[in-house]
Parts: structure tokens; C-alpha cells; sequence
């Protein structure tokens, strides 16, 4: 950039046949030169003391600390590669304030990176922190629940919580509530949830003011895939609301707020039969019988997938069961050739949509929590190099190949880390520990 100061380090050396050398260079960060001096002196005076090994082996300590195991080799380093990728690579702390924040991506090779959504770093990104390293999901749920707290639910954020792209999302705005009880019921850190009642009561008078009337459903203008749809009633997130409601009933209780958990209460108990008569419908060609629609205007339904919001997650919410003739004929629409994205032919192939047209990571995670699918995604995962082993936004169902431009997805990484462990861990969970 125009003014930058630029430094050039070369360490230039004869080798030897069959030689080998290694070369160190200490670069520090910081707010200021003195700073950033610092930090750079700090690191050579540790190399100079232990050697370079000893840094590296600290290092190595910490990465340990935060990981888990399947007793499967191969399945627990791509596990664990993105366990740790999300942990550093969806949260970082700011040079001015030392502040947690949360990010896509900090990475340029994902092409939306160093924006917040609620979403990706609270259903995607923080059950892998709750998974191995609590402390930090405290943190990152400190930081939901006040950088980010006056436009949770609007589509997209800067790390200081200001709008970056407008919209109201269902799922965003249900995503904190989802996570903290996620959190306090692994945990057990009611001191968390007794800090922030404050928000806690915001969060859900936010969600029940998108109610309409007509239908008992919850209103959103885009979609779990960021896209508009003129139809304002979505499955997954609705169902997304339900589930956080639920939540929201458990954590008024724990509270001692008997008035507010039986609202939540009140709210789940009728919104669960406004899903299944406004968002359940015949007409899907080749399904033999009603499935859930993708979203509706309240009269006609659409039938389709969108992977970050999936259908397929509903048994995971706790909404139906895997075995439901109702979600079993969903599963199988979406798996067949009527469904125009389900690459059902492919070798790697999983439900994708018009805007994802491949097998998504998220689809793969889905997958790994059915049972029935649970083989298949296992399957792909070990097919894939994904990005160095990082996952990506999706793959080529037919080579396996990940797309370029969701490379170094770092929330999507905690994501499929957390189904893997989810379905198929041995040890017990870091909150335990």
C-alpha cells in the first residue's frame, strides 16, 4: 500500500551434499514500533533461552490441550486440524483493545473473511470451542452478547457489531441463544447466564416480535444461504426459533424468571404446529406424500434445500425423529433426482441448492448426525483433500475436489470438527475435563 514500510530479511548459506540448515526469522506485532519491538525481542529472547524447539514445543502443548479423538488416526487429524483451525483461525484479538472477536474467516483465501455472523460463529463455530476449549467459548459468548448485541439478527456485522450488510435472518437472530444454552448445559456456568439476563431478555423479545399473526410463524427477510426470498416463512429457521425457545425456557427457570419461561414456553407449544400446518404440504414431484417445504408465503410452498439452514438438521434440533415417515420422505426427496441440486448419481454427492451447487461441508456435517447419511458423509470426508486437509465451502460431488473460492472456511472448520466428534468421539468432552 501507498507509505507502507516494507523490510526485506535474507539469510543466504553454502550447503554442504546432503546438508541441511535452518533459518529463524522473529517478526513481533504490535499497535506501535516500541510495541511491536517488544513482542519481536520477547520471542528471540525465548529462542535464545530454550532454543527454537522449545517454542515450538509450548506451542504443540497448547494445540494438544484443545483437541479430541475418534480412536480412528486418519479421522482425528482432519478432526482436529479444523478444531484448531477454527479456534484460531474464527476468533483473534484486536491490536487496539485486545478484544475477542469473531470472524468468517481471518483468512483472504475465504472470500468473505474478517465479517460477523451470528450464525457461523454461534452454531458453527463455537460448539467446537465448547468441545475444547470452554474457556474461550466464554469468551466468544461475552462477546455475542455485548460487541454484538444491538444488531444480532442483521445479516452480516463488522467485529465492532456496527452493520455491514442490512437484512433481518431468523436464524441469526435465534444462533446466541442456541449457543449460550448450548454452553451453559455442557458447562454448567450459570454465572454466565445470571451476567447477561440483561441481554438474554433482549435477544428473545427480538425473536417474538417477528411473529405474524396470520400464520404463527416467524418472519425473515433472507434466507440461511444470505438470500432474499419473497416468501417471508422459513423451515429451518422457524424450527431454529422453536429450539431456541425451548432454550429460552430452560434458562427463565434456571434464572428464578417463572413468568418469562412460561411466555417461551407458550411460544414454542404454538409454534410447533404452525411448522407443521404451514410448512409441511403435498405437491413435491416424486416425494409420495407431504414433506417439508423448504419456506412459503404462507400458501405455497417451495421445494428446495439451502445447506447452511438444512431440513436435514430437524431430528438434530430435536423437532422430529430420523424415523418420522414425515422427515424420512423429506431425506429421500432431497436425495432424488427430483430434487434438482441432490447429486444423487454423483459418487460424492449430497443435497446442495441453486446457491451452493455442490456437496457443502455443511451438508457433510448434517449427514454425519443421521445415522442414515452418517456413512456416506464419513466416506467423502476421507475422499477429499479438502484445503490441505482444512475444509472448504463444499467439494465437486463427482472428483472430490474442493471449490477455490470457500477456501479456509474457518467457522464451517469448527462445524465439521464438532459433527465428527459428536458422532464418533471416545473421549469426554472438554467441558468435563
Amino acid at each position: 500500500e501507498p507509505g507502507a514500510v516494507a523490510r526485506r530479511a535474507v539469510r543466504d548459506q553454502m550447503l554442504e551434499p546432503g546438508a541441511s540448515a535452518e533459518a529463524f526469522f522473529v517478526i513481533g506485532i504490535g499497535v506501535d514500533r516500541l510495541s511491536s519491538q517488544s513482542a519481536a525481542s520477547t520471542i528471540e529472547q525465548r529462542i535464545r533461552r530454550g532454543g527454537s524447539d522449545s517454542v515450538v514445543s509450548d506451542t504443540a502443548v497448547w494445540a494438544r490441550a484443545r483437541t479430541r479423538t475418534t480412536g480412528q488416526p486418519d479421522l482425528d487429524v482432519l478432526m482436529n486440524r479444523n478444531y484448531l483451525f477454527t479456534r484460531l483461525f474464527a476468533w483473534g484479538r484486536t491490536f487496539d483493545t485486545d478484544q475477542l472477536v469473531g470472524v468468517t474467516s481471518r483468512s483472504p483465501r475465504y472470500y468473505v473473511s474478517a465479517a460477523y455472523w451470528d450464525r457461523d460463529s454461534m452454531l458453527w463455530s463455537l460448539p467446537a470451542l465448547i468441545d475444547t476449549d470452554p474457556r474461550a467459548a466464554r469468551e466468544a459468548l461475552e462477546y455475542a452478547l455485548t460487541v454484538q448485541l444491538n444488531n444480532t439478527g442483521t445479516h452480516s456485522r463488522f467485529i465492532d457489531g456496527v452493520v455491514l450488510e442490512s437484512g433481518f435472518q431468523l436464524d441469526e437472530a435465534a444462533a446466541p441463544l442456541v449457543g449460550l444454552a448450548r454452553y451453559v448445559r455442557r458447562t454448567g456456568d450459570f454465572e454466565l447466564l445470571r451476567k447477561h439476563r440483561e441481554a438474554v431478555g433482549v435477544l428473545a423479545q427480538r425473536l417474538y416480535a417477528r411473529r405474524d399473526a396470520a400464520t404463527g410463524l416467524y418472519a425473515s427477510h433472507k434466507d440461511s444461504q444470505d438470500e432474499f426470498q419473497r416468501e417471508p416463512f422459513m423451515t429451518y429457521p422457524n424450527v431454529l426459533a422453536w429450539r431456541a425457545m425451548g432454550d429460552l425456557r430452560t434458562m427463565f427457570t434456571q434464572l428464578g424468571d417463572t413468568a418469562a419461561a412460561a411466555e417461551a414456553k407458550s411460544r414454542a407449544g404454538a409454534l410447533k404446529p404452525a411448522i407443521l400446518k404451514h410448512l409441511v404440504a403435498d405437491g413435491a414431484p416424486g416425494a409420495g406424500g407431504p414433506i417439508f417445504a423448504v419456506r412459503s408465503d404462507g400458501q405455497t410452498p417451495v421445494f428446495a434445500e439451502v445447506p447452511p439452514g438444512a431440513l436435514l438438521l430437524l431430528p438434530a434440533l430435536g423437532f422430529c425423529s430420523e424415523n418420522d415417515p414425515l422427515f424420512v420422505r423429506t431425506y429421500d426427496w432431497l436425495h432424488s433426482a427430483n430434487h434438482k441440486y441432490a447429486y444423487a448419481d454423483e459418487p460424492y454427492g449430497l443435497p446442495g441448492s441453486y446457491r451452493v451447487p455442490f456437496t457443502t461441508s455443511w451438508s457433510v456435517a448434517d449427514h454425519l448426525l443421521l445415522s442414515r447419511g452418517r456413512e456416506r458423509a464419513l466416506r467423502i470426508l476421507r475422499a477429499s483433500p479438502w484445503d490441505g486437509g482444512i475444509v472448504t465451502e463444499g467439494i465437486d460431488p463427482h472428483t472430490a475436489k474442493p471449490d477455490i473460492a470457500g477456501r479456509a472456511f474457518a467457522t464451517a472448520a469448527g462445524y465439521v470438527a464438532h459433527a465428527i466428534c459428536e458422532s464418533g468421539c471416545t473421549d469426554e468432552t472438554a467441558a468435563k475435563r
